[in-house]
């Protein structure tokens, strides 16, 4: 079994970078390859433009919505997109891991998405990624009890967009998200903790 982390964090050392190291280690312990791109190590562009493509279909009139689907016909994907996208073909199990950035991911992970998951290839005529599980794993600043309704939403409210209008959309699995709550205020105790709940949550995807 294939796992493929996309890890969004300008810091390896950080918590979420030891969460994805945490990840990498349980799942290489059952038996899985797992494989990382680490977007801000890899310097990924997170502009999707004209550079995305080997050549264009139309020279006249960028439309990146097109362009994207005839290169999905045509394999005139630029490298890094290439190989992005036979890393997540390939993968049974896919995760995004990534700290909470103003109601939001971090724009190098949106730029990912954009260029990444794209026409033709993700949605619209082709979906490559129907069917396969993808986990968020994310921190936030803010406790627990402040992500309410009637406070500042649920995650699962902000996200929308991703659960529903990504991943929905691609006809990916979306697995119940690993959150991270308050975690400016987490001591080297209560990071431990987190870390072995994460190690059970990982094993209860694994096993299943």
């Amino acid at each position: 079994m294939k796992a493929h982390i996309v890890f969004a964090h300008p810091n390896l050392q950080s918590y979420n970078g030891q969460l994805r190291n945490t990840a990498i280690q349980t799942l290489e312990a059952f038996g899985w390859s797992v494989s990382v791109s680490d977007l801000y190590q890899m310097k990924f562009k997170a502009s999707a433009d004209e550079d995305d493509f080997t050549s264009l279909y139309n020279v006249d009139f960028f439309d990146l919505q097109v362009e994207q689907q005839a290169a999905t016909q045509r394999q005139t994907y630029s490298a890094d997109i290439t190989r992005e996208h036979k890393l997540l073909s390939e993968a049974d199990l896919i995760i995004f891991q990534f700290p909470l950035w103003w109601y939001s991911m971090p724009g190098l992970l949106k730029g990912y998405v954009d260029r990444v998951f794209s026409m033709g290839w993700a949605y619209g005529g082709g979906q490559a990624l129907a069917g396969k599980r993808i986990l968020v794993s994310m921190t936030t600043g803010a406790p627990d009890f402040a992500w309410t309704p009637e406070k500042r939403g649920t995650i699962y409210d902000i996200f929308k967009h991703l659960f529903v209008g990504t991943f929905g959309l691609c006809g990916m699995e979306n697995l119940e998200p690993f959150i991270v709550y308050g975690a400016k205020r987490h001591s080297e105790m209560d990071k431990n903790t987190i870390f072995e709940n994460y190690k059970k949550r990982l094993t209860e995807i694994v096993e299943k």
